[in-house]
């Protein structure tokens, strides 16, 4: 059918195939290299921000770990006193209050002193070490000249927290102890636990181990931070316990809680804010154990360097790129025009009818593969129409036979049925039922019916021919039928399961003198039914199995000059009535061993007739 082609008012589309290329080929690179720049600089600058924050994340996550360790370890060092009953009957003499008596021998204290040393040693994070009784009279593994006897507990911002941890370790943020009497300006931050009598109870006493932080600067030591960055640890009531700039003018503590709600919101880390007019990406990291908050807080500048350097470099490339891409469209444009009109011409031929044209293939790109998979078409338009043309031949001689096959079919009924009372009258009871179920098997398959039946419809017939079998082998064949209750009412095309059973009689148990067994097993497989067949007679030695698989896939009408031979052609019906029926799919599958017998299944889908029939009408209208 020919159709006009109707005018567009663009000028583009009434020029030529070769205009339309060149136009669409210098669009096509002119526009991606002029937004080429821009996006990429956009997309390297995200992946940067992206790839900087997962993997500042991880940094701080690690930091955070180490820093879990490091506490656990010392709250577990606190805990130490309270398993040593010395220490424990020191503290008690001193009493649990602050008006216990001040005086200690020295045996004890010298007791006291090498405890409290044997805890920190091989620890050089630990500043020291400080076991207090209520009164404030103070225990520890430095050099008495640099630590107060006594100090007032109650004057000390930390000991508040100690009361109101009540036995539980707690973690105190930078801060400078009263009790160190050197002038350094040296700040600590410490684990501290209030000690309590196993028995009873009652708080006896402090124990206060004091970090250095130089702790935290050797965690730091081999993760690496940008220069112009700070990193800032702190805890939940948004007190300090570290800092680290590299610089004076880069905002730390102070600046982020000024301009900001607070160093940590859940679930915002790798998020951007504005400190003191610039731009900085936060990543923070709270931990469960602890509670202690890291933040990395990284200039969004500092990480664009590469991306500004990168937008120059592309812009200078965007630009020779579309001088030597206007020039090569050219060139591309007529040589990819001059095949496919030659294609054009050999469609126009194709669609008059002549299957026998072909496409000279003269490249292997696009274009080749394209000719190469029109000549393929071609040839399997071909295909089908001989195919299809054959089938409708075959068709119709048997629609005669079937014709020739009902000849005066109710006499042949009338004498099986005479035939039939004749033996019941003579006692031969097992002529009646095979007479019986040779009637039953003629009418199933003279009947025309539309090619498809139940699946019971199918068995029934199937058990007359297998009785006939039974009464003329005797017990040398025995059948077993497994079948899905569920798939009785499915529909399956006439004369499948015959012919295997039939192949299995013949070709495996009857050859045999013991004879052997057939199962036949009908299974649901999700929307498809499987069926299959198998026996422990003969078998087939590896040779004659790969004939046989080579020999049911070859179309009959393409071994018209072996009609004469008829191995395997019951198998080979079902094997084209399969695919013709539901496609390529679906066919049938054979196994066998010599000796041990063979298996041959196929699996079709659980659908109705009309589907089924409806492919083999696509595959005759070349769909």
């Amino acid at each position: 059918m020919n159709h006009r082609i109707k005018k567009h008012p663009l000028h583009l589309l009434r020029g030529t195939l070769r205009t339309k290329m060149l136009t669409l080929f210098l669009c096509l690179i002119a526009i991606p290299l002029s937004l080429q720049g821009m996006i990429t600089y956009s997309k390297f600058t995200t992946s940067t921000e992206e790839r900087t924050a997962e993997y500042t994340a991880q940094i701080v996550h690690q930091i955070n770990q180490n820093l879990d360790r490091n506490m656990e370890e010392m709250k577990r060092l606190s805990l130490m006193p309270l398993y040593d009953n010395s220490i424990l009957s020191i503290l008690r003499e001193l009493g649990g209050s602050a008006q216990a008596p001040l005086y200690l021998s020295t045996e004890k204290r010298q007791k006291m002193t090498l405890y409290i040393s044997s805890l920190s040693y091989s620890r050089p994070e630990v500043k020291g070490i400080q076991i207090m009784s209520l009164n404030g009279l103070v225990f520890s593994n430095l050099d008495p000249s640099t630590m107060k006897a006594q100090v007032d507990l109650r004057k000390e911002e930390w000991y508040s927290r100690v009361l109101a941890g009540n036995g539980a370790s707690v973690i105190i943020p930078s801060h400078r102890p009263a009790y160190y009497v050197d002038t350094s300006l040296d700040r600590y931050f410490s684990v501290a636990r209030l000690l309590r009598e196993p028995n009873t109870n009652l708080p006896l006493g402090i124990i206060k181990i004091d970090m250095k932080m130089e702790m935290i600067d050797q965690i730091l030591t081999n993760m690496p931070f940008t220069k112009e960055g700070s990193l800032i640890i702190g805890n939940q009531q948004q007190e300090l316990f570290y800092e680290k700039r590299e610089n004076e003018t880069t905002p730390g503590y102070q600046a982020l809680l000024q301009e900001t709600a607070g160093l940590v919101h859940p679930g915002q880390s790798g998020r951007t804010i504005s400190l003191q007019g610039q731009r900085y990406l936060l990543i923070d990291n709270v931990s469960a154990r602890t509670g202690l908050t890291v933040i990395s807080m990284i200039p969004i500048d500092s990480l664009l360097k590469d991306s500004n350097d990168l937008r120059s470099f592309t812009i200078l490339i965007a630009a020779i790129f579309l001088v030597v891409a206007g020039g090569l469209a050219s060139y591309f444009a007529y040589s990819l025009s001059r095949p496919l009109v030659s294609l054009k011409e050999k469609m126009l031929q194709v669609e008059q009818g002549h299957f026998h044209e072909r496409v000279p293939v003269s490249s292997a790109d696009e274009i080749g593969k394209l000719s190469e998979q029109f000549n393929h078409m071609v040839e399997e338009i071909n295909r089908l129409v001989n195919e299809v043309y054959v089938i409708s031949l075959r068709e119709r001689e048997a629609e005669l036979a079937a014709l020739q096959s009902q000849i005066h079919p109710h006499f042949i009924y009338n004498t099986l049925e005479a035939i039939n009372m004749m033996a019941i009258r003579a006692g031969n009871y097992d002529v009646s039922d095979m007479v019986s179920s040779l009637g039953k098997l003629m009418r199933y398959t003279v009947d025309r019916g539309d090619g498809f039946v139940t699946l019971a419809q199918e068995l029934e017939s199937l058990s007359s021919y297998v009785r006939i079998q039974q009464t003329r082998l005797g017990d040398r064949i025995q059948v077993v039928m497994e079948v899905d209750e569920s798939l009785r009412d499915a529909p399956i095309p006439k004369l499948l399961l015959q012919p295997l059973l039939e192949n299995a009689i013949y070709h495996g148990i009857e050859r045999q003198e013991r004879g052997g067994t057939i199962w036949l097993s009908v299974t649901r497989d999700a929307e498809a039914m499987q069926i299959s067949v198998r026996d422990n007679g003969k078998g087939m030695t590896q040779p004659e199995l790969i004939r046989l698989r080579s020999s049911v896939s070859i179309p009959f009408h393409q071994n018209e000059a072996s009609s004469s031979q008829r191995t395997g052609t019951a198998l080979r019906n079902i094997y084209q009535r399969i695919t013709l029926l539901y496609g390529v799919g679906y066919h049938l599958m054979m196994d066998s061993q010599a000796g041990q017998g063979s298996i041959f299944s196929l699996r079709i889908p659980i659908e109705n007739e009309k589907r089924a029939m409806g492919h083999v009408q696509s595959l005759a209208s070349g769909g």
